[in-house]
């Protein structure tokens, strides 16, 4: 090739000849060679389809009488993309909401900080130096003093008021019969009285191994050596069994109840009458022994030292008789007399001496 047919214009603005081709086949190479080198034949292909799908073919069908055949016409209309669903969230609402976006309700915040207001409250009242204890009171102790109360319930001046008792208390009630119960009560604001009720020792039962301390219902309150001396002692009863803290087990509790009359009678009489001097009437029986015939022997010392026994038939009229014995005590009816019995079995009373 000669350097006449060379020139420097660019490709792109000289008519493509290549020899051998017709002019289609020249044009369909031209529109590759322009055509975007940077799709691909897959590119091109979606490309179709997308437009495909853009578009959708319509038929018409055009029916005319004057015509043989109905004429179907198509025609391309464009895609109508379908509306999209607008949806609205609604809030309803039911009284005031301050906070939209808050996740609890007003309710729930009313109640909490309801709840935290009070708990506040109840530890500022707990913990003010007013609840404390200035002062405590017992009432109805005569077994124990007030200080061995005090120390067996773990309570003091100066504790808490609402300090926690229960268990000690139960221990104390368990520990001893003689306490029956506890209870104790809160005098606001800094008060705490504590009223026992105690089973009160009213006579010891004689058995071979030594004294059974009682109450007048029978309950076993303690054990006693035979060796101290202890009154008023109860005499012939026959005691099958004795657990401390549970009622005495006895053949016979016809002449038990008997004994525990007489010495209901004695304290009466004694309660009830103007002490003379330092004399108790209860205090100075030393004992009341039934017999198997019914005989009731009361052995009370006078005040002058003197023991004096009396005979009883039974219990009928013991009241009364308990009575007339504590009043011819107290006059000095047996001052100056020897030791001997006083026989109340009939109704003229007869002092017999004993033999010297």
């Amino acid at each position: 090739m000669s350097d006449e047919n060379l020139t420097n214009e660019p490709i792109d603005n000289k008519e493509l000849e290549v020899p051998g081709l017709s002019a289609e086949e020249l044009k369909a190479l031209d529109d590759i060679l322009n055509s975007d080198d940077s799709a691909s034949p897959k590119d091109k292909k979606e490309e179709i389809q997308a437009e495909k799908q853009e578009k959708v073919t319509e038929e018409v069908v055009i029916e005319d009488p004057k015509l043989e055949e109905p004429i179907v016409v198509k025609k391309q209309k464009e895609k109508v993309e379908p509306k999209k669903k607008i949806t609205a969230k609604i809030n309803k609402r039911k009284g005031k909401e301050y906070l939209s976006e808050f996740p609890y309700s007003f309710k729930s915040v009313v109640i909490t900080l309801g709840v935290v207001s009070l708990i506040i409250f109840a530890w500022s009242i707990i913990f003010h130096p007013s609840m404390r204890i200035e002062s405590i009171i017992v009432n109805g102790n005569y077994e124990f003093t007030d200080d061995e109360i005090l120390d067996a319930l773990d309570i003091h001046v100066g504790d808490h008021i609402w300090k926690f008792i229960d268990f000690n208390r139960r221990a104390l009630i368990r520990s001893t019969p003689y306490i029956q119960g506890i209870h104790v009560s809160v005098d606001f604001p800094s008060q705490v009285t504590i009223n026992v009720t105690e089973r009160h020792k009213l006579a010891y039962i004689s058995t071979p191994d030594g004294y059974i301390a009682i109450d007048a219902e029978g309950t076993v309150l303690e054990f006693v050596s035979s060796s101290e001396n202890v009154t008023p002692v109860l005499c012939g009863l026959d005691v099958d069994n004795a657990v401390l803290g549970r009622t005495i087990e006895i053949t016979d509790t016809l002449p038990f109840r008997k004994l525990i009359l007489v010495l209901g009678a004695i304290l009466d009489a004694d309660n009830s009458s103007i002490r003379h001097g330092n004399y108790s009437f209860f205090n100075s029986v030393q004992e009341v022994r039934i017999v198997p015939s019914g005989m009731i022997f009361v052995t009370v010392a006078l005040p002058d030292g003197t023991i004096l026994q009396v005979k009883l038939a039974g219990i009928e009229d013991i009241a009364e008789n308990m009575q007339w014995l504590l009043y011819s005590i107290k006059g000095g009816a047996f001052d100056d007399l020897p030791a001997g019995s006083l026989d109340m079995t009939q109704e003229e009373k007869i002092y017999h001496a004993y033999d010297t």
